[in-house]
Parts: structure tokens; sequence; C-alpha cells
């Protein structure tokens, strides 16, 4: 996703400057500079939209992660943390730094010049914050990771019986 939303900008450059003379003809009464606000706009409200339905994804597989970690296996309080912080995380980013960090992106090209410098402070303080969740995701999951696979785990563990018909242990006392 991160590619995805840098790489829509490049697109707006690319629009720009290799255009079909049908488009040219059509923005002309636009002007160039105008022209590639609207597409940066448009470019941000797609990133927007596509990283908000990310996290809303992100947040349904957690869920759906963590519930298996709970019920399907016998991983300690650790690894069910992890993947709560996990969620808890994906929550904050989609419902806290998404939406802010949308409406902060989307007025940038819009103001004038005296309120931009403010504004675009915000916008690269979200969008650290955005990062810095992200980060943090990646690295609760390393650690998730490495506590799952330490773990040497037979494969049905819970159905693993230690057999009573061994040498020492022939007579049974009722």
């Amino acid at each position: 996703m991160a590619w995805f939303g840098a790489r829509s900008f490049t697109t707006v450059n690319r629009v720009m400057n290799e255009s079909n003379p049908v488009f040219a003809l059509q923005t002309r009464p636009l002007g160039h500079q105008n022209t590639r606000m609207v597409l940066r706009y448009a470019a941000a409200a797609e990133n927007s939209y596509l990283f908000q339905d990310w996290e809303s994804i992100q947040l349904i597989l957690g869920a759906v992660f963590f519930s298996y970690l709970l019920f399907g296996t016998l991983e300690g309080k650790v690894t069910l943390a992890l993947a709560l912080v996990m969620i808890v995380i994906t929550a904050l980013q989609r419902f806290g730094v998404s939406p802010a960090l949308a409406n902060a992106g989307g007025v940038l090209d819009y103001l004038a010049p005296a309120n931009a410098a403010a504004e675009r402070a915000r916008f690269w303080l979200l969008h650290s914050a955005y990062l810095g969740c992200d980060a943090l995701k990646l690295g609760a999951g390393i650690v998730m990771l490495a506590l799952i696979l330490r773990h040497g785990r037979s494969v049905d563990p819970v159905n693993q019986l230690d057999l009573v018909d061994k040498a020492n242990h022939r007579h049974v006392n009722w």
C-alpha cells in the first residue's frame, strides 16, 4: 500500500507530461497548475479510500487470527497479547490517524501560502504517526512469529498421550 500511495502521485506527473492531445485540450481552460492540483486531489482521495479499506481488512484478518490463536492453539499470553496489540494499533490507524491524515492531505494544494506551512507540518506529523504505527505492527508481528516458531510443537499436542504399557508400569493398583 505504501508503494501504491507513493506511486499514485508520480502518476499525476506522468499524466501531465505524457498526456494525449484530447486531455490537453480539455484541461487547457483550467491551466497547467489547476489541472495538477485537481489530479493530485483525486490521487489523494483515492489513496485515502484504499488505505482505509486496507485497514478494515487488516482488522477483520486480525480478529480472525486472534480468534484462531485463542481457541485453536495452545499459544501463551504473550503471543495473544501481541496479536491483540496489533489489532489495537490497526484500529488506532483506521479510526484516528487515517481520517485526520486524509483531511490534512486533501487541502494542502488549496491553502494560501501563509497557512500551508502549518498544515504541511501537521500532515507530515500524521504521516509519521501512520508510519510509526506500521513499524510497531511489523515489530510486534516479528516478535510474535519468533515466539511461535521458537516452541517446538507436535502436530496434535492435545491428543498426544503417554502410553502406560511400559516395562516399569506393568502392575496397576486399583
